[in-house]
């Protein structure tokens, strides 16, 4: 019975951590970002959006990814998708309410800090599995991505066309859905291994403290 018990150990962090995924890339305002941003409702010029505004998303992700690469399995995974998770909350939360073009670069700072957190996501469950699910859990992982990312552009387009959804109802969408995703991600259960600093255990079926 504890033999079955272990070889199931796998399915919980796999289904959470699909279901996370699913939530936080389901994003139904992400392809109308560039007309939101000119619209009504925020109304910036075509310069502030090209040149002040998306290109502080580039520089700050270079900065926040070898940090964040560097500290990922130190952490033990699990904190950097809670700070995924946080990054767009606090992206979605300025998209809806912030007027201003130093906001906006805050908001693609946010943006840039939830992104680099992609290490800690796709990296997270092979400290919790036994590598002979190596190969399931990472196209489960990478399926689900792949399914957010075409559910949020579907639907988006979608209430666009058919609902006349606006772009902030959009916004308000996503921002709901990287909210649920990050109270799912609060019952990720965390690690007791990594894949370099905290490897003295071999007991593979041990490496999950409860939450």
């Amino acid at each position: 019975m504890e033999s079955a018990a272990s070889d199931r150990s796998w399915l919980k962090p796999t289904v959470l951590l699909c279901v996370y995924g699913i939530f936080s890339y389901m994003k139904p305002s992400e392809p109308f970002l560039t007309p939101y941003l000119m619209g009504l409702s925020k109304n910036f010029t075509e310069f502030e959006v090209v040149n002040e505004i998306y290109p502080v998303w580039t520089y700050a992700y270079v900065c926040f990814l070898l940090p964040v690469f560097l500290l990922t399995d130190y952490v033990k995974y699990k904190p950097v998708i809670l700070m995924q998770g946080l990054g767009y909350i606090g992206c979605w939360i300025l998209l809806l309410f912030a007027q201003e073009v130093p906001l906006m670069q805050v908001m693609q700072v946010s943006y840039a800090i939830a992104t680099a957190g992609e290490i800690g996501y796709y990296s997270y469950i092979y400290s919790i599995v036994k590598q002979e699910h190596y190969q399931r859990v990472t196209s489960y992982v990478r399926s689900t991505t792949l399914i957010g990312l075409f559910l949020g552009s579907l639907i988006g387009q979608l209430l666009v066309l058919f609902a006349d959804v606006t772009y902030f109802d959009l916004n308000i969408f996503s921002l709901v859905n990287v909210s649920i995703a990050f109270v799912i991600s609060w019952f990720l259960p965390m690690p007791k291994k990594t894949l370099f600093f905290f490897t003295e255990e071999e007991d593979m079926s041990g490496s999950i403290e409860s939450t």
